[in-house]
């Protein structure tokens, strides 16, 4: 047995005390006369009286002194230590998606967070407690704990998560923070799959605290779009995983409007198809919802939605007319958003005749005296005065330069440009400018003043660079096709090179920024629902819708499960025993006590 606060044991010096005053006590016998009128005041009687008594052998005696004595044992706090595994309590507080369901109140989570508490209220003087949170990404919340307080604190602010949990990574951090035998105890309602190479380490006792009861669920399993000759058609798959019949409403809503609802019943266990047909063209996203379903056949809410983004890619053609370029032509091929043509100076005439208009034309030592109402890229004017470059500027600053470094770029011979008014300059040098933009009527040009055979630029790394930037400038990038994602897991972002900006929008205006600084983080969905992640700079704005499913079938589970996890020698050890507090049994025998005692004297013993 150890004692928390061994100094309080110096209580015990009441009990000479209390001796003290029974010797000092007069111990005068007690006798019933009819009257004090005939009994008259004794001086002598009371000068007689020795302060020193003989100590007598009294029950109040022994019950004042034993109370004494186990009031210094409870203050000093006594208690049985706990053994080795008992000593560290590592808590695995289950906070994935199926935490939500509400079949206690008001949810799994709750109760799993009243259950830990309950835990860390028992904690003994040489326990501690560390607490880690499974979720997608488990992290630690408290270790080391030794008290309620830092128990509570540490998981006030938490709630559950959407996704399912990653249990593999918990159990990695919760063996490399177990130095030696310890407990491992989760709480939650056992929804998760351990791998099968999951091992905790030996001497460690795991147990698990449930939370939850076995629970009946209506979850929409996915929300999918096909375009044929006769439009657009949606289908929904409905699942029930409810012991029960159940029947409801599937609402269709576009672009957040109601336009239609479908009947729908399943069969306990049982999965089923709603399809809505003939949709006009024109909104870009749609939602089903699930209404008229009762809350004891739906307990999980988080799965009732599902959302699509409608959208047709645009792939936008470019022709090179050039004599002969690999490295246009290598730059055209491997732009994503780009299909590119070529075809020789001698075929422009006959290209001209046939009214194709192509969004961008590059022209490579043709310059055409009629520009085509498209965006150029017009490379090395094969008229104008030759000037040979000796200094180069460039503006560095110019969003078209972003991370191009131009410091090392040579060029042997260029021409000058036949420039107005219009043409901005972004590459200057002594001779004129090396490169030049403008956007008449709503196009944009760009000129290069040099033919890239007399530049050692196509071998420099700011080649592809300047070209991704020119070629986005000069023709747009296409909305980008729908990404779905399940709910938990993060979407990685393609930045523009000309984009200054880029971030996250919910349908409710939240905005969620990525970047800068650059490059841009991921984005993880807070919650299941349609984003639209937006790029924008001073010369573009891009779009791209970003669905995060709500339904993972792991989670729209909601039977009781009991998880395991074997240990890494094979062999279960024996369960951990906490410390031992033996105080309140103490405080209780006080109390006892001293109602014994009140009842003797109050008798007059």
């Amino acid at each position: 047995m150890t004692f928390e606060t061994p100094t309080a044991l110096a209580l015990g010096l009441a009990i000479p005390a209390i001796i003290a005053l029974w010797i000092l006590r007069p111990r005068r016998p007690r006798l019933r006369v009819p009257s004090l009128l005939l009994w008259p005041g004794s001086p002598a009687e009371r000068q007689s009286a020795r302060p020193w008594q003989r100590l007598r052998n009294h029950p109040l005696l022994w019950l004042q002194l034993a109370a004494a004595a186990l009031l210094a044992l409870a203050a000093a706090r006594p208690f049985a230590p706990a053994d080795a595994a008992g000593r560290h309590l590592v808590v695995f507080l289950d906070s994935s998606g199926s935490m939500q369901a509400r079949d206690v109140a008001p949810n799994r989570f709750e109760a799993a967070r009243r259950a830990l508490l309950d835990l860390a209220r028992g904690l003994g003087p040489d326990q501690e407690m560390t607490v880690i949170r499974l979720d997608e990404e488990p992290r630690v919340l408290v270790a080391g704990a030794h008290s309620i307080n830092q128990v509570e604190a540490a998981v006030s602010g938490e709630a559950p998560s959407y996704g399912p949990a990653d249990a593999g990574a918990a159990v990695a951090l919760a063996a490399g923070l177990s130095q030696g035998p310890a407990e491992w105890i989760m709480v939650g309602d056992g929804g998760l799959a351990f791998p099968d190479d999951a091992r905790r380490p030996a001497g460690t006792s795991f147990r698990f605290v449930a939370v939850g009861q076995s629970a009946a669920n209506v979850s929409i399993t996915g929300l999918i779009a096909r375009t044929g000759p006769d439009g657009l058609s949606l289908q929904a798959g409905l699942r029930n995983l409810g012991p029960d019949p159940v029947s409801g409403h599937l609402q269709l809503v576009a672009e957040g409007e109601l336009i239609g609802a479908r009947e729908w019943r399943l069969e306990p266990e049982r999965e089923t198809y709603v399809i809505w047909g003939h949709l006009a063209a024109g909104p870009r996203w749609y939602e089903v919802r699930l209404s008229g379903v009762p809350a004891a056949a739906n307990a999980l809410e988080h799965d009732d939605r599902a959302w699509i983004a409608i959208s047709v890619p645009d792939e936008p053609t470019a022709l090179l007319i050039s004599p002969g370029s690999t490295f246009l032509e290598r730059v055209l091929s491997v732009h994503g958003s780009l299909r590119p043509f070529r075809a020789a100076p001698a075929d422009w005439s006959g290209l001209v005749a046939q009214n194709v208009v192509y969004p961008m034309v590059v022209f490579d030592r043709f310059w055409p005296e009629t520009p085509p109402a498209s965006s150029l890229l017009l490379v090395g004017p094969p008229t104008g005065e030759e000037f040979r470059p000796g200094e180069i500027w460039p503006r560095t600053s110019h969003p078209l330069l972003r991370h191009v470094d131009w410091s090392e770029v040579q060029v042997a011979t260029a021409r000058k440009l036949p420039l107005d008014g219009d043409w901005e300059t972004v590459v200057d040098s002594d001779g004129g400018p090396l490169l030049a933009v403008r956007t008449v009527a709503g196009r944009r040009q760009a000129a290069f003043a040099f033919e890239l055979s007399q530049s050692d630029l196509p071998l420099r790394p700011a080649f592809p660079i300047l070209m991704a930037n020119l070629l986005d400038w000069l023709v747009a990038r296409p909305e980008a096709a729908p990404q779905t994602i399940p709910v938990g897991t993060s979407a990685s972002v393609e930045a523009s090179p000309l984009a200054e900006r880029i971030w996250v929008e919910t349908l409710d205006g939240q905005h969620y920024d990525l970047a800068p600084p650059w490059p841009p983080r991921s984005f993880r969905p807070p919650a299941p629902g349609l984003y639209r992640v937006v790029q924008e700079g001073q010369e573009i704005r891009q779009e791209a819708a970003l669905v995060a499913d709500g339904y993972h079938p792991l989670e729209a589970d909601l039977s009781p499960r009991t998880p395991d996890l074997a240990a890494a020698d094979g062999e279960p050890p024996a369960p951990a025993r906490g410390a031992l507090s033996f105080w309140p049994w103490l405080a209780a025998a006080i109390v006892l006590l001293s109602l014994v005692e009140w009842w003797m004297d109050a008798r007059g013993e």
